[in-house]
């Protein structure tokens, strides 16, 4: 297997063969990538990826909705059997198989079936909520926190790429030694945004800084999700980061054969941010008190357009890049 090829560019192979098999009248078992051992085939109803492995045959199980393991033997050449473990979904999910196998593939397979429990850990989410096209807010949301990014590389620091975490499942969208930044993206006039998880604005420990960034969007011609997808990739071109720009890009559910639909285009309407403090607006769990644990997923609408909030100005971006690089 190429080990050079970027999560994005296996993506796009691992579907092309899953076509390229599916063209066929007969059962083929193709590689998944050049000079790899890794084996799938589709019919058009079902899609299938093998990795070889010494072990017994077992029973097929469903690890996730309408995603199934087993290991099980094929004949690849001549009469020449061999063991595999097996991946198994319906063809209608190949949007998002492509994506979770090429995950897999990224993870140490001398133990297979201990990478693939440690790939379905991480993609159990985004497998169960996010295996069709980004919602409205969806696509704003990650069109705000590529915006941000987009301004950080363009101060020539391509190592702020490795600090966009928010779609791993972090709290914050961007997170260092240092600063974190929560990215709020919205539409409202006066501007409001939704906060999902207490942690994403309240005032956290030590002297770690967090600021919340709002961007206020507005309909225009200016930019689109697929052009700042863009502006990225070209500005980390060439770069160590861009793999792993990839792999988070993955994770927030983007796909590049979906952009035909994400050409609601924006001009940027105000870009603010705010210094989190115990003095903030904002719900303060060690001022609120201990949270029973019955409590969960507590959400509000938190209205910026009341808060003090300042506009960001190049001095500004120049702080957070310091800071992010220290």
């Amino acid at each position: 297997m190429n080990q050079k090829l970027t999560l994005n560019e296996k993506v796009r192979q691992i579907t092309r063969q899953l076509e390229v098999s599916e063209s066929h009248e007969d059962f083929r078992l193709l590689r998944a990538l050049e000079n790899s051992e890794y084996r799938l085939f589709s019919d058009g109803d079902i899609d299938l990826f093998l990795v070889p492995i010494s072990a017994e045959q077992t029973e097929e199980v469903e690890r996730l909705q309408g995603l199934f393991t087993s290991v099980t033997e094929y004949i690849i050449q001549g009469n020449l059997k061999r063991t595999f473990l097996q991946v198994k979904t319906s063809s209608d999910h190949r949007s998002i198989f492509a994506p979770f196998i090429s995950e897999f593939l990224s993870k140490d397979l001398s133990n297979p079936e201990s990478s693939l429990v440690e790939t379905l850990k991480e993609w159990r989410t985004l497998w169960l909520g996010n295996s069709g096209k980004l919602s409205w807010m969806e696509q704003r949301g990650l069109l705000g926190e590529l915006f941000v990014l987009n301004k950080l590389l363009s101060m020539g620091t391509p190592n702020i790429s490795q600090y966009w975490v928010g779609p791993n499942g972090k709290t914050h969208d961007f997170e260092s030694g240092r600063i974190n930044l929560e990215v709020k993206t919205t539409i409202k006039q006066p501007a409001t945004v939704n906060i999902s998880l207490i942690k994403q604005v309240a005032p956290m420990e030590g002297n770690k800084l967090l600021n919340l960034v709002v961007v206020g969007l507005e309909e225009g011609e200016n930019m689109t999700l697929p052009s700042l997808v863009e502006d990225c990739r070209n500005q980390l071109a060439d770069t160590i980061y861009v793999s792993g720009f990839e792999n988070v890009l993955v994770k927030s559910g983007y796909r590049d054969h979906d952009k035909a639909f994400y050409s609601k285009s924006y001009d940027l309407g105000f870009l603010q941010f705010h210094k989190i403090t115990d003095e903030s607006p904002v719900l303060n769990p060690r001022v609120i008190g201990e949270i029973p644990s019955t409590v969960t997923n507590i959400k509000y609408t938190l209205d910026v357009h009341g808060m003090d909030m300042i506009d960001l100005t190049e001095e500004h971006w120049v702080q957070f890049r310091e800071l992010f690089s220290d």
